[in-house]
């Protein structure tokens, strides 16, 4: 029988089938019962996520009469009365969708909500964040849409639902621009959920899951706009005004006293704004601006001086998730002024949500967030009327309109402020209809309750494969990239509800503001009955337009297969209807519920579908599709488990099939041709039994999930606890997740392979063991050489290093085979040395994903003796490393070193041959190219004159022609040659592109003080105090990212000249250069993280 290796204990014990998944970031998320508990395989003893369900009020669909209570349709509701909470499913997002680009956790509960989570990567905690209610926004378009029914009801509501007001024939008449302009718009019906309009119902980023709602939050909110008009006057003298000045890229506006004229310059004086106290400065003023040209480009269009304008700023209500008619007055692009260091700052405003409005100040790179007090509309000039316009927006609750406006404090005070708000004439629009909170909810027939009932009921969510636009048409939101993913969610009417999420186009390390935006994209009537299962891949048959399959089952025990396309998914928009054919319904309707589903497209056979159904009477099916000719063969049906099939998992490529059941068994398959034989779990484990604290009393199984390498299986069993200690053990262990090592399963029973290896020299295992080790080890290494697939290769890793300390003939055995096939092309076994060496000799020709892969292995495996730190920062001095190491290391070490110099020398000609393509074009503005922004040129020349002698002589040339560039690449990117120390201020010198010393403070008595600093991984400048992106593995820091081409790149440009006018775009996510690994903010030790190696 098979042993685990590792186990993970449980305080509450899983319900459901599939409670238990894996994600791409090495991350374990299992259902048990109202917690969801994430775990690092890595650390299975460390700390952990963990998401509490809380208790839910059910939605105000309405109410039904007594005597309905008994109807036929209302007799589950009737019956059900465990109103605890709990998990029904779970479901991982494929990474980039969260805000630090990791993944997405979907959650439906046993009350039909679904709700999305992210990682608290800046919140110091376990718990983790909810982003987005899926629930919330169906029920939102389901009222709107009236549930579907012919006949609407007037609607009524009870104290706990939000007043609404109602608004008939508003007719907004045009005004001029001094006048007060209202306007109370409700969101309108078709607004589209990923414009800025939208984002208050759909891209809510909350804080803090649990926080108290504000007063406003169960009231009826409407924004409106008011207009302030401030004549440009005679100045006089002491009159508070505004200056505007150039702080770099900058526009600001500093306030001031006039002090005294001299002819047409004016004295103000201003708040210290230099070292030097400047406070005086002469400005020019000037009222003559109607005869400025309107061609003329926008610093010309009004006045650097203006009166002082202290209104605008906008209301903290106004981000408020209910708040109406703010999709009319925000909008993205936007200009607006932020106050900050006590004086306005032009920029754009980019989005918003509940946390704040995310803002683009000009000229600074990245965006910031900001309150909605500190921002307010940027001011207008009209030049015809010379006055100031400012946009005020104010809000109103419950119809008690806040006041329209100011009023002096007395006649006098009017009478000598010339900047005053208009007021708005009385509109003859019919007035508001408030609907009383003492009324009840709408008097609905049981059909009708129960037909909404289903609708909002949730029963399972799973995310689809990620799926992207390459055309020049944008299908995105404006703040989103053209990659996306999409949940389904299926619940108890028979219909799937399709949202679809993009990637963000920007990610962050050091706050949780970036928007995620959910759009309803369409629903699909897929069966009469309960949907209770869901499964996708990705069908790639044709790649400029690939297809995806959605496997659904019932419980009525149908299964049907639907083909959807890519470029019509996302371009869809049409709720009542989600572009999906339907390809086959492989099993028709029987007594028998569909429990699990599992479906996989064989990267080998790119035209079929092997899809696993598993069933409520303990048997499942296995079926064959090829797409191409739409035939569907049954493989067969098996009743291999006693009880429900709660867990079904492919692995090896559709090779392998793993089940397991209720009645606690898990069976391993291995498809030959058109038949499927059960053979054993594999027996032997690699490495120490670390778990043998554990009881093993288990009685269930609830679900199964593969390692993204296939070499291990994960297990979600539950504890009998009654044959548990009830004093210590039932109180804290009520399941388990248990993982087993299958790197050594068997998958071709035929084959008769012959070792290339002394098997005496490996007691403990089989000959055959060895080799099926052997060939799964190198099959997983070979899909990682994939740039698309996510390098997580902790189970790779940690299989090599179990068998390194007994065998470590064995795995360098491995490792020369899988040199010697994935990067020479050759099958025969040189030496080790000499694999290396012409391994190196040939990184020119090698993709950049296998060298990261290369550098992985290098790192982990073979030098894991040593610290990272240590590796890096002897690059430059490698005899001093390994004088007490062995000798064979030291080639290791140099395969490695000359591996990551390989991929700096890529980096650098990216930077390079992307300023000079800027230069030749003649642009001033990366923005504006939408490329990739280079920083660190200064750093990199230094670089490359210190390594002169071991880089290429295509990148001393580029380094040449930058040099040339002298003055004018301070005025074409962001050019420092000067560093210095963010804790002393002292000069930096460049010695070492990995870590720099500052040149320190120098005491009376001889003694200095000097801090090391980390460099950039990316721009080799040095790193910032404020949080850094950090790789786990190679344990470097970075500021700045890599462009996305630079890890899809096949191998060193022939000539980086041609890249000139295709340099790398703007959107990249943060992946490590020198290791391909997603990198992540740094975590204290008491908090959970993944561990991706």
């Amino acid at each position: 029988m098979a042993s685990r290796f590792q186990a993970c204990p449980l305080v509450a014990s899983p319900l459901y089938p599939d409670a238990v998944a894996w994600s791409d970031e090495n991350l374990i998320a299992v259902a048990s019962g109202h917690l969801v508990t994430i775990l690092n395989p890595a650390l299975p003893y460390g700390p952990r996520g963990l998401i509490t369900i809380p208790d839910s009020k059910p939605f105000p669909i309405g109410v039904i009469e007594r005597k309905d209570l008994l109807s036929g349709c209302l007799l589950p509701t009737c019956l059900s009365r465990d109103r605890r909470p709990c998990v029904r499913s779970i479901s991982w997002s494929h990474p980039g969708l969260a805000p630090n680009a990791g993944c997405l956790l979907a959650v439906c509960t046993v009350d039909g909500r679904v709700k999305l989570y992210r990682q608290p990567f800046c919140e110091f905690r376990a718990e983790w964040v909810e982003v987005i209610d899926i629930s919330d926004m169906l029920y939102d378009y389901l009222a709107k849409i009236s549930f579907g029914e012919v006949d609407s009801i007037s609607s009524e509501f009870s104290d706990g639902q939000a007043t609404q007001l109602c608004i008939e024939n508003v007719c907004a008449d045009d005004l001029p621009n001094s006048v007060v302009k209202k306007g109370r718009k409700r969101r309108k019906d078709n607004e589209d959920p990923g414009t800025l309009g939208g984002q208050l119902s759909y891209a809510v980023n909350s804080e803090d899951a649990n926080a108290v709602s504000s007063p406003f939050t169960e009231r009826s909110i409407t924004a409106f706009t008011e207009v302030a008009v401030f004549p440009c006057l005679t100045f006089k003298e002491g009159s508070p005004i505004e200056v505007l000045n150039l702080d770099g890229s900058q526009r600001v506006w500093v306030s001031g006293i006039l002090e005294r004229f001299d002819g047409a310059k004016a004295l103000v004086q201003l708040p210290e704004t230099d070292k030097n106290g400047k406070q005086n400065e002469w400005v020019e003023i000037n009222t003559e601006y109607d005869k400025i040209n309107e061609s003329t480009d926008r610093e010309n269009h009004f006045p650097k001086v203006r009166p002082s304008m202290n209104v605008g700023n906008l209301p903290k209500e106004i981000l408020l998730a209910n708040c109406h008619g703010v999709g009319e007055i925000l909008s993205s692009g936007q200009v607006v002024e932020a106050w900050t260091n006590d004086r306005w700052v032009e920029g754009l405003l980019m989005s918003f949500d509940e946390g704040g409005l995310l803002v683009k100040l000009h000229g600074d790179i990245g965006c910031v967030t900001l309150d909605a007090i500190s921002v307010r509309l940027a001011p207008l000039w009209m030049s015809e009327q010379k006055l100031w316009q400012v946009t005020i927006v104010k809000i109103e609750t419950e119809g008690q309109e806040l006041p329209k406006v100011v009023e002096a404090k007395s006649t006098k005070e009017k009478e000598n402020n010339p900047h005053q708000i208009v007021s708005v004439p009385k509109s003859k629009a019919k007035p508001l209809k408030v609907i009383p909170e003492s009324c009840t909810l709408p008097l609905i027939s049981a059909n009708q309750y129960a037909s909404r009932s289903a609708m909002l009921s949730s029963l399972v969510a799973a995310w689809s494969p990620m799926l992207s636009s390459s055309g020049n048409e944008p299908i995105a939101p404006s703040n989103s990239s053209n990659c996306c993913s999409l949940l389904a969610v299926g619940g108890k009417c028979g219909r799937i509800s399709f949202w679809r999420i993009h990637e963000p186009l920007c990610y962050s390390v050091d706050h949780s503001r970036v928007p995620i935006a959910a759009m309803l994209v369409g629903f699909l009537k897929a069966h009469n009955k309960w949907i209770t299962a869901i499964s996708w891949s990705l069908l790639l048959v044709d790649a400029s337009n690939p297809q995806v399959l959605l496997v659904t089952g019932s419980s009525d025990g149908s299964v049907k297969v639907w083909l959807g396309y890519s470029k019509e998914l996302m371009k869809s928009s049409e709720a009542n209807h989600a572009p999906f054919s339907l390809l086959k319904e492989v099993i028709t309707v029987d007594s028998v519920p569909v429990s699990v589903l599992s479906v996989i497209v064989p990267e080998r056979s790119l035209h079929k579908m092997h899809l696993a159904v598993g069933k409520g009477s303990g048997s499942f099916e296995v079926w064959i599709c090829d797409i191409s000719t739409r035939k569907f063969d049954k493989v067969g049906s098996y009743d291999a488990h006693d009880h429900v099939v709660t867990g079904l998992a492919w692995a090896f490529d559709g090779c392998c099939l793993y089940s397991c059941s209720q009645d606690n068994s898990v069976r391993s398959w291995i498809l030959c041709g058109s038949s499927l034989c059960e053979v054993p779990l594999p027996s032997n484990t690699p490495g120490v039994n670390s778990s043998a604290d554990l009881p093993n009393v288990f009685d269930s199984c609830f679900g199964v999930s593969v390692s993204s390498g296939n070499l291990v299986l994960a297990v979600a069993r539950s504890f009998d606890v009654g044959l548990l200690n009830q004093m210590y053990q039932a109180r804290t262990q009520k399941a388990a997740v248990e993982f087993f090592w299958i790197g050594g399963q068997e998958l071709d029973i035929s084959s008769s392979r012959i070792p290339e290896f002394n098997i005496e020299a490996f007691p403990g295992f089989s000959e055959k063991e060895l080799l099926n080790w052997e060939s799964n080890i190198l099959w997983s290494l070979k899909q990682y050489e994939h740039p698309d697939k996510p390098l997580v290769v902790w189970d790779i890793t940690a299989a090599l290093l179990a068998f390194k300390q007994s065998a470590p003939k064995y795995v360098e055995g491995i490792l020369i085979k899988w040199l010697s096939i994935s990067y020479v092309g050759s099958h025969l076994s040189p030496s080790t040395e000499e694999m290396l060496l012409h391994t190196s000799r040939i990184f020119q020709k090698i993709t950049s994903r296998q060298l990261h892969l290369l550098n992985i292995i290098c790192r982990r495996v073979v030098l894991s003796v040593l610290k990272a730190d240590k590796i890096n920062t002897k690059q430059q001095n490698l005899g001093e490393l390994y004088d007490a190491e062995e000798e064979q290391m030291t080639s290791w070490m140099e395969l490695l070193l000359s591996s990551e110099r390989e991929l700096r020398e890529r980096l650098v000609g990216f930077s390079f041959s992307a300023i000079l393509s800027l230069v030749f074009q003649s642009a001033t503005d990366f923005s504006r190219l939408g490329c990739w922004h280079p920083v660190g040129l200064a750093q990199m020349e230094r670089w490359v004159a210190l390594d002169h002698d071991h880089l290429q002589d295509q990148l001393k040339l580029l380094a040449s022609e930058v040099g040339n560039l002298d003055s004018r690449l301070l005025s074409i990117c962001d050019y420092v040659g000067a560093e210095q120390c963010s804790y002393c201020s002292a000069s930096v010198p460049f010695e070492s592109p990995e870590v720099a010393f500052c040149q320190g403070v120098k005491y009376s008595d001889g003694v200095g003080q000097s801090h090391r600093l980390a460099r950039c991984a990316v721009s080799m400048r040095v790193c910032p105090t404020t949080p850094l992106w950090f790789c786990v593995c190679c344990q470097r820091w970075a500021s700045k990212l890599a462009p996305q081409t630079f890890f899809k790149m096949p191998r060193y440009p022939l000539d980086f000249k041609s890249t000139r006018f295709s340099t790398p775009e703007v959107f990249s996510k943060p992946l490590c250069p020198f290791c391909g690994i997603l990198q992540q903010r740094s975590q204290p030790d008491f908090l959970l993280s993944p561990s991706p190696v």
